[in-house]
């Protein structure tokens, strides 16, 4: 039996501003996102016994180079919610919000994340041997530019 998720009232948006140019030291732009998962009633997972079912809302900044500032505001609400209800055990539920900024070069000067995740009445679990996680993850990355793989060559 597969896993059915049931969606709900509620919005999504994603909002990119100031991807322009800037007048920051270092002469780059500035990687901004707002994501906003908001549900009244959600999600809510009804498994069988043995999925593995993943919500998610993900905020990325990628950057190889050019960038000196990335953000990320991040919110999932629900009002009840998230509800799983497992008719069997063995199943995996996972309801994640992650916010991540990376900048290869390791140029960029400021990474933020604003990341959030609330519910009134939730979550709730009903059912027998069901495993749900519920994680909010900010990761700031920040790297030299270098090539990090290893091997030999001839």
């Amino acid at each position: 039996m597969g896993a059915l998720v049931i969606g709900s009232a509620g919005a999504a948006d994603a909002a990119e501003s100031g991807t322009g140019p800037s007048t920051l030291p270092l002469g780059g732009g500035v990687q901004q996102n707002r994501c906003d998962t908001n549900s009244l009633i959600g999600t809510i997972e009804i498994t069988g016994g043995g999925e593995d079912v993943t919500n998610e809302t993900n905020c990325v900044n990628y950057s190889q180079s050019g960038v000196s500032e990335q953000k990320n505001r991040c919110r999932t609400h629900s009002v009840v919610g998230p509800v799983t209800i497992a008719l069997s055990p063995g199943s995996e539920v996972t309801n994640r919000t992650n916010c991540i900024n990376v900048s290869e070069s390791g140029g960029v000067t400021k990474q933020t994340n604003d990341c959030r995740s609330t519910s009134v009445l939730g979550p709730i679990t009903l059912g027998p041997g069901t495993e749900v996680t519920n994680e909010t993850n900010c990761l700031n990355v920040s790297g030299n530019g270098e090539d990090q793989s290893s091997g030999t060559t001839e």
